[in-house]
């Protein structure tokens, strides 16, 4: 019992978290439409492309776990202080047109809601003893017992000599250390199985959903009075995204095979190679088709094209993909309207990924070698 409290209490603070970073962002920019749905995902990408930096330079300067804890924890209580006090507004408002608000998305919503909690109970029910799984968890115990970053095999125990491009630079496991080091008692398997698992799927869920709205935008206001709530401004949008995220559920259901992203959400949401498959390139597609369309003025798109390449290197070197999926969809868009104006901020969103590669050409060709004891 006290062990499914503190799973419940890491779940509800991480989300409240995510929810508070995105809600800063938000603010900051000045220019979108506030939902908690697309705050949490902002959130989730800012908080972990964060993560990344701090956790990285932490393990190059060989600082002690417990130093990364407390940086951490530093700034979890900034970002959720300046949410509180940027976003209780937008909360407030969007507590008191909830109602107005599920009307304009109809019953497919139920499904969308019955489709999220049937996934989050297959990823807690499931037993996974991968080697992929032990890695991930063992990395996270490892570093919480021995108050160190990535100095210890997860597999072996024994020490390692010098940091390996494909893992250091990558810090996702250590978010559940870190947080394991916060909540006392809880175990570093619930948190990175179960806990981040269920968090994943959720997040998951909205991208896809985002990614719907941004595929089926609303119809034309129609002139004169609105009488039917399906006429209402969003309210296409919303059904039609709903509908596709529903579409989207079924086709992983019926995904059987290590290929397709289906295999990726039910049995291995805890591994980053998932998120980037169904987190990190379904919100670069969304961005891509949103700069398509021209629709977005200004550098917003390429700054939240940022924060997800930096989030996406946080959680695996599979990062890449998302690397060559923007440039593939977005550099066509330049180039056949001609505006090359907007390439400085397509290098910038692609910033991290980028300087990731880079490093990781110089480590694996020995230019950069990065001890671990010295």
């Amino acid at each position: 019992m006290k062990i499914l409290f503190l799973a419940c209490a890491a779940l509800v603070i991480q989300l409240f978290l995510f929810l508070c970073t995105g809600s800063v962002v938000m603010r900051v920019r000045g220019k979108d439409e506030y939902s908690l749905s697309s705050a949490l995902l902002l959130g989730y990408f800012t908080y972990f492309g964060i993560f990344e930096v701090i956790c990285l330079l932490s393990e190059v300067f060989l600082l002690p776990l417990r130093t990364l804890t407390l940086i951490m924890a530093l700034f979890a209580a900034g970002a959720i202080f300046l949410g509180l006090f940027t976003g209780y507004r937008n909360w407030i408002q969007s507590t008191n047109s909830l109602r107005y608000r599920l009307k304009l998305h109809g019953p497919v919503l139920i499904v969308v809601l019955f489709a999220l909690a049937a996934t989050v109970v297959f990823v807690l029910l499931y037993s996974d003893a991968s080697a992929d799984s032990g890695w991930y968890v063992g990395t996270s115990a490892t570093a919480l017992a021995t108050n160190t970053i990535g100095r210890f095999d997860p597999s072996t125990g024994t020490k390692v000599l010098r940091f390996q491009a494909r893992y250091a630079l990558s810090c996702y496991p250590y978010h559940s250390a870190v947080i394991c080091s916060l909540i006392k008692g809880l175990p570093v398997i619930v948190q990175a199985r179960s806990v981040m698992s269920a968090i994943n799927v959720l997040v998951s869920f909205i991208a896809v959903y985002y990614l719907g709205r941004v595929l089926f935008p609303d119809k034309a206001q129609k002139t004169g009075k609105v009488r039917s709530i399906k006429d209402r401004p969003g309210s296409v949008t919303r059904r039609r995204a709903d509908l596709f995220t529903v579409t989207v559920f079924f086709l992983n259901v019926l995904s059987s095979t290590i290929y397709l992203p289906g295999i990726f959400l039910f049995d291995r949401s805890y591994e980053g190679k998932s998120l980037i498959l169904n987190v990190v390139l379904v919100t670069v597609l969304a961005v891509s088709i949103l700069l398509w369309r021209d629709e977005e003025e200004g550098t917003y798109p390429y700054r939240t094209l940022f924060w997800v390449m930096a989030a996406g290197v946080c959680f695996s070197a599979s990062s890449l993909m998302a690397l060559v999926l923007a440039l593939s969809a977005i550099l066509p868009a330049i180039a056949v309207r001609g505006k090359w104006n907007q390439l400085p901020g397509l290098i910038f969103g692609c910033f991290p990924v980028i300087c990731w590669a880079a490093v990781y050409y110089l480590m694996q060709h020995g230019t950069i070698v990065l001890r671990t004891w010295r």
